[in-house]
């Protein structure tokens, strides 16, 4: 068992804030981003808002130490004067940084998948949109990060991106693609791969065929894909998804005079 701190401190207390006499200390406090404050405002509930962390100032007033961005939203809602607040005290500025860092720090972050799960759960419109097109190519979301397996992807943000810039159709054919190529790789849904295959697919929608696609992936490995771009990118630069994309579509078309196949812009 690790060592246990008994020097626990002075015990805070939970107390409901007005907004007005909260203060944000711009000396350790990250910079506001107002698309998370828009986000937390559009969906505001208090049951998602739980308490931000206060510490006690001269004159009645209080300095955020966690929770800027959801003090600023309520601040923005016309229905809300005052927030739910765990007040610690504090000596000075400098012990009011050092909580700051402690709870950022230490906390875990929510992962993708886990996100992804919830949502799922939740009835999330984008997750289960994400669920259905997996699930339409025989394909799924690992059960947690880290557990590969042939048929489960962890890039649950790039089929989103696919989904939107390329369609449904050509994400779920890109999937396809890979499975039966790959159909052993435990790590073969990679999020470049998709994207870039599904941008193909939306490409030349009408004219590329599938198992033409299938075959060229099959005899290559990732490993073989991505150095082949990396060349492409060095003369060329670009995104990791237009070098596999152009990769995937020189490889096609070599040999041929017709029917040549194009990479397609990013979407």
């Amino acid at each position: 068992m690790s060592e246990v701190n008994l020097q626990v401190g002075e015990r805070p207390s939970l107390e409901w804030v007005r907004l007005d006499l909260v203060d944000v200390d711009r000396n350790y406090q990250r910079e506001l981003r107002s698309s998370l404050v828009e986000k937390i405002l559009s969906k505001f509930s208090w049951r998602k808002f739980g308490a931000i962390v206060l510490t006690r100032k001269p004159e009645g007033r209080f300095s955020v130490v966690e929770g800027q961005h959801r003090w600023k939203a309520a601040c923005l809602h016309p229905e809300i004067d005052e927030v739910p607040a765990v007040i610690v005290s504090h000596d000075d500025t400098a012990g009011e940084a050092e909580s700051f860092l402690a709870i950022n720090r230490d906390r875990m972050a929510v992962t993708s998948v886990e996100q992804y799960w919830a949502g799922l759960t939740a009835g999330d419109e984008t997750a289960v949109l994400v669920s259905k097109v997996l699930q339409s190519a025989g394909c799924d979301v690992v059960p947690e990060q880290g557990h590969y397996r042939p048929n489960l992807t962890n890039s649950i943000g790039a089929v989103e991106r696919c989904i939107r810039r390329y369609g449904a159709g050509p994400t779920r054919r890109a999937l396809l693609v890979i499975r039966a190529a790959w159909p052993d790789d435990a790590r073969a849904l990679r999020g470049v791969i998709i994207t870039a295959l599904a941008r193909i697919i939306k490409a030349n929608e009408k004219t590329v065929d599938d198992a033409e696609l299938t075959g060229v992936i099959r005899r290559q490995s990732f490993a073989k894909l991505t150095a082949h771009a990396e060349s492409f990118r060095k003369l060329s630069g670009g995104s990791a998804e237009t070098a596999i994309a152009r990769t995937i579509t020189e490889l096609c078309n070599k040999g041929k005079r017709v029917n040549l196949l194009h990479f397609g812009a990013q979407g």
